[in-house]
C-alpha cells in the first residue's frame, strides 16, 4: 500500500474490513515503490501486548465556569442549601506536650476554634491509628513555618514532629453557601434545619422572610460566568424544579433566569412568579430558551420573596431531556466520540474532604467538603460516585477512582460494600437504592481504585501524605482492607498508589515498603517551561521530539525501578498533556501553541510510544474539560498570564462546540486501537533530526524520529498509526510484512494548513 505522507503533522490511520482511520495529509497520489527515500514499514504477527485498552481521560470535577460545568443540573453549587463537612490532613511541625499538635503550615485562614468538636485520627508515626476529639484550635500565631495549633481532648502520647493527623466534622455554615444571598430593607435569609419538606433527602433548606413592605429576600445562583463567552447556550425545553413552602397568606416566589453579562441584553430568558400554599409542594416549571449564539456573559437564576415569607429547598435548572445520567448531554456525547478506555474521577479537590456517605448522596443532600487550610470556605459539591459509575457504564469505560487520601477504613470497606455486595447488604443496597441493583463488579472488567493524588505535592496541603515514610503505611492499610473484604475479586480490581514521574528514586522507597498494590502511577507532563518563541522550529522541534526523549529517558527509568522493586508494579498514567505553566513567553504565544495541532500530535504520540515501548496499558489524558492556568512568568513572577493548558475542548454546548485538536487525536487513535499491539519496523528511509538543547523543556535528542507507526488487530480487522513529525517534509510510506493492510483500506486524517492551528476561533 503505497502513498505519500503529506508535509505536514500526520496521523494516519490504516484500517482493513472497517470504516475507519485516523490522520494527517495523506496524499491520494500513488507512490513508486522504488522512488528514492521510499520508507517501508513492516507490520509484523508479533504481539507486543494483548488486552490492550482504548486511552481514557480525566472527567474533572464540576464548576459554574468555562467547559468545567458538566452536571446537567446549571445551578449545581448547593442546589439543596445544605451545611458542610471538612477532612484535612494536617502535618505536624511542632508537638507540645501529648495532647497539642501545631500544622507546619503558616498561611492558614482558619478562624479561632474552626475544628472545635471535630474528630482525628493519627495516620503516621508511633501513634497511627489513635482518634478522639479536637478540644479547641487556635489561629496560626505568625510564627514562620507554623499554622493552627489543635489541641486534642485526651493526650496522644508517642504523637511526634512530622506526624500526619486527619481532622474531620461538619459545620452548619452560611445559609445559602454556593448562592448570593440579598436582603434589603431589614428582610433575612436564615437556614432551616426543621420545617423540612417530606420529600427531601437532605437536612437544611433556606428561609427567606420580606412580610414587611418594602422588603425583599432573595438567593441568586450564578452559572456560565466567564466573561465574554458562552459555555452554555439556553436553547430549547428546560425544566426549573424547586420544593417550596408558604408562610402565612399572600406569599409569592418569583423566578427568574437571566443572563446579565456584557454580551447580553439583560433580558429575562424566563421569569414566573409562583403562588405558594402553606404546605411543602414540588414544583416544576417548564419553559423554552431560545438564546442567540452570541449571547455571553453570566447567567444568574434568581428566586426572590417580595412581601411575603418562604421555605425554598431543592433546586434544578436542567436540560428537559433524559439521557440516563447526571451529566448535560453535551458532555455525554463528546464522551461516546472519544470512547475512552478509562475514565478517571480526580475531582480536584471538591471530594478531598468528603466522607463516603456524602460521596454516596443525591445531588441535593450532597454537602460541599473542605480540605485546605488556605480557605474557610468549602469548595462546590462534588459530582457523586454513583452517578460517575452511572456514566461511565454508558460510555463503556472502565472507571478510575480517586479515593481521598483522608478516608477512614470503615469507609474503604463499605466503598467495597457498594461496589460488589449483593442488593440485600448494607451499601448494596445503597446502591440499588441509587438504581443499580447488581453489583458494579459484575458490569466492569476492571475497576481502578487509587489511593490519593499526588501525594508528594505540597501544593495540596490538607489532602495528602507528602512524606516517602508516610504514604506507604497509610496506603498499605487501605489495601489490605480492599483485599481482605468480602466483596474484592482478584482481577477486578488494580489497586493504584502514586508516585512522582521526575523520581525513580521515590518509586524505589515507595514500592520497598508498599504492600497490596498493583500499580504504580505517574503524570509525565511535556513542554513546561516555555521561554522560546522565535520560530516555528523553535517551539515545534522540541515538542515533537520530547515524547521520544521522555518515553526512552525518564519514563523508562520508572518503568524500571517499577518492575525491579521488592515489591513490583505495572505503571500507569494518570495525567498526561502539554502542561506549559511557566516561562517567559507572551500571552498570544501561549494561545497560538498551547491548543495547536502540533500539541496535540505530541500528546498523542507520548501515549502511543509509552503503550508500544514500555507496555503502558493504562492512560489518561488531563483532562475532557477545564480552564486557563496562571502562566508564572519566571523574570517578573507575574502570573496574569493565562494558558490554556488541559482542557481538551473549546465548550460543550456553548457558542461553538468545538473540540481542541488533541481530543481529535485521542479520539482517531482510539479508533486504531484493538486488543493486540503489533510490532512494526522501518526498513529504507529513516528520517530523523538533530534537536539541540532547547530552553522549552529542556528537550535535548540526537536523531528523534520523523515518523513512528504503531499497528494494532483483533484477528479481524487491522490498523496502522502512522506519525509524521517532520515540520517541512513529505514522506513516501509503503506498508509491507504479514499483517499489513490488504484489500479496502479506509483512512481518517488529521490534518491542518500551519502547526500552529487550533480550532479556538474557527473549526
Amino acid at each position: 500500500m503505497p502513498a505519500r505522507i503529506s508535509r505536514c503533522l500526520t496521523i494516519a490511520v490504516v484500517v482493513t474490513g472497517a470504516h475507519l482511520v485516523a490522520g494527517c495529509h495523506l496524499a491520494a497520489q500513488a507512490v513508486s515503490p522504488r522512488e528514492d527515500h521510499s520508507t517501508v514499514v513492516n507490520v509484523s504477527d508479533h504481539v507486543l501486548l494483548s488486552r490492550t485498552r482504548r486511552f481514557g481521560v480525566n472527567l474533572g470535577g464540576e464548576a459554574y465556569y468555562g467547559s468545567l460545568q458538566i452536571l446537567k443540573n446549571l445551578v449545581s453549587r448547593n442546589p439543596g442549601f445544605e451545611g458542610q463537612q471538612w477532612q484535612s490532613i494536617l502535618q505536624c511541625g511542632h508537638v507540645s506536650g501529648a495532647n497539642t499538635c501545631v500544622d507546619v503550615v503558616g498561611w492558614s485562614r482558619w478562624p479561632e476554634g474552626f475544628l472545635d468538636g471535630f474528630s482525628f485520627e493519627v495516620l503516621s508515626g508511633a501513634a497511627a491509628g489513635t482518634t478522639g476529639t479536637v478540644a479547641h484550635s487556635s489561629k496560626p500565631s505568625g510564627t514562620p513555618g507554623l499554622g493552627a495549633e489543635v489541641r486534642f481532648a485526651t493526650p496522644v502520647p508517642r504523637l511526634a514532629a512530622g506526624d500526619y493527623v486527619v481532622v474531620r466534622g461538619s459545620i452548619d455554615g452560611p445559609p445559602a453557601f454556593g448562592w448570593q444571598v440579598r436582603a434589603e430593607g431589614g428582610a433575612t435569609v436564615t437556614r432551616e434545619q426543621h420545617d423540612l419538606s417530606p420529600q427531601t433527602p437532605g437536612k437544611q433548606a433556606v428561609r427567606l422572610q420580606a412580610s414587611h413592605t418594602g422588603q425583599t429576600a432573595a438567593v441568586t445562583a450564578y452559572f456560565d460566568s466567564t466573561p465574554s463567552w458562552s459555555y452554555v447556550q439556553m436553547r430549547g425545553p428546560y425544566s426549573l424544579r424547586f420544593r417550596a413552602k408558604g408562610i402565612g397568606a399572600h406569599s409569592t416566589l418569583n423566578v427568574r433566569v437571566t443572563r446579565i453579562g456584557a454580551g447580553a441584553r439583560k433580558a429575562a430568558v424566563f421569569e414566573q412568579s409562583v403562588a405558594l400554599s402553606g404546605e411543602w409542594k414540588d414544583d416544576v416549571l417548564h419553559f423554552v430558551a431560545n438564546e442567540p449564539q452570541s449571547a455571553n456573559g453570566t447567567m444568574a437564576l434568581t428566586l426572590s420573596v417580595t412581601g411575603g415569607e418562604v421555605l425554598l429547598d431543592d433546586v434544578s435548572l436542567e436540560e428537559a431531556t433524559d439521557n440516563g445520567t447526571a451529566f448535560r448531554d453535551s458532555v455525554v456525547k463528546a464522551l461516546e466520540r472519544l470512547q475512552p478506555g478509562i475514565l478517571r474521577w480526580m475531582d480536584s479537590g471538591q471530594n478531598w474532604g468528603s466522607s463516603l456517605d456524602n460521596m454516596l448522596a443525591v445531588q441535593d443532600a450532597r454537602q460541599p467538603a473542605g480540605f485546605s487550610p488556605g480557605s474557610t470556605e468549602p469548595a462546590d459539591i462534588s459530582v457523586g460516585l454513583h452517578d460517575f459509575l452511572v456514566l461511565c457504564h454508558k460510555i463503556g469505560a472502565e472507571p478510575w477512582f480517586t479515593i481521598p487520601m483522608g478516608t477512614t477504613e470503615q469507609d474503604t470497606a463499605r466503598l467495597m460494600e457498594y461496589l460488589g455486595g449483593p442488593p440485600q447488604s448494607g451499601y448494596g443496597a445503597v446502591r440499588a437504592r441509587l438504581g443499580q441493583k447488581e453489583p458494579w463488579t459484575s458490569e466492569f472488567a476492571t475497576i481502578h481504585l487509587e489511593f490519593g493524588n499526588e501525594t508528594w505535592n505540597l501544593r495540596q496541603h490538607g489532602a495528602v501524605l507528602a512524606a516517602a515514610t508516610a504514604y506507604p503505611p497509610r496506603a498499605s492499610i487501605i489495601a489490605h482492607r480492599i483485599r481482605s473484604s468480602p466483596w474484592y475479586q482478584a482481577g477486578h480490581f488494580d489497586l493504584i498508589a502514586n508516585g512522582q514521574e521526575v523520581n525513580p528514586w521515590l518509586t524505589g522507597v515507595m514500592l520497598k515498603s508498599l504492600q497490596g498494590y498493583d500499580t504504580i502511577d505517574f503524570a509525565p507532563y511535556t513542554f513546561d517551561p516555555f521561554r522560546d518563541a522565535s520560530s516555528t522550529e523553535a517551539i515545534y522541534g522540541p515538542m515533537l521530539a520530547e515524547p521520544e526523549m521522555l518515553v526512552h529517558g525518564m519514563m523508562r527509568k520508572q518503568v524500571e525501578a517499577a518492575a525491579h522493586a521488592l515489591h513490583p508494579a505495572h505503571v500507569a498514567v494518570y495525567e498526561e498533556n502539554i502542561g506549559t505553566v511557566d516561562g517567559t513567553v507572551t500571552q498570544a504565544d501561549l494561545d497560538a501553541t498551547i491548543p495547536s495541532l502540533g500539541a496535540g500530535l505530541s500528546t498523542i504520540d507520548e501515549m502511543l510510544l509509552l503503550l508500544r515501548d514500555l507496555g503502558v496499558n493504562a492512560q489518561c489524558l488531563f483532562q475532557l474539560t477545564g480552564n486557563t492556568f496562571n502562566f508564572t512568568n519566571e523574570r517578573t513572577h507575574d502570573s496574569k498570564l493565562k494558558s490554556p493548558v488541559w482542557s481538551m475542548v473549546v465548550d460543550l454546548g456553548g457558542q461553538s462546540d468545538r473540540v481542541r485538536p488533541v481530543f481529535l487525536a485521542e479520539e482517531m487513535a482510539n479508533h486504531a486501537i484493538l486488543p493486540s499491539t503489533l510490532e512494526t519496523r522501518l526498513t529504507g528511509y529513516d528520517p530523523t533530526w538533530h534537536q539541540p538543547l532547547s530552553q522549552n523543556s529542556a528537550v535535548e535528542l540526537d536523531k528523534a524520529h520523523e515518523l513512528q507507526t504503531f499497528a494494532f488487530t483483533d484477528g479481524r480487522v487491522h490498523t496502522l498509526v502512522l506519525l509524521n513529525l517532520s515540520r517541512t517534509e513529505a514522506h513516501a510510506v509503503r506498508v509491507e510484512g504479514p499483517e499489513a493492510p490488504r484489500g479496502a483500506v479506509n483512512a481518517e486524517l488529521l490534518t491542518s494548513a500551519q502547526i500552529s492551528d487550533g480550532n479556538q476561533t474557527a473549526e
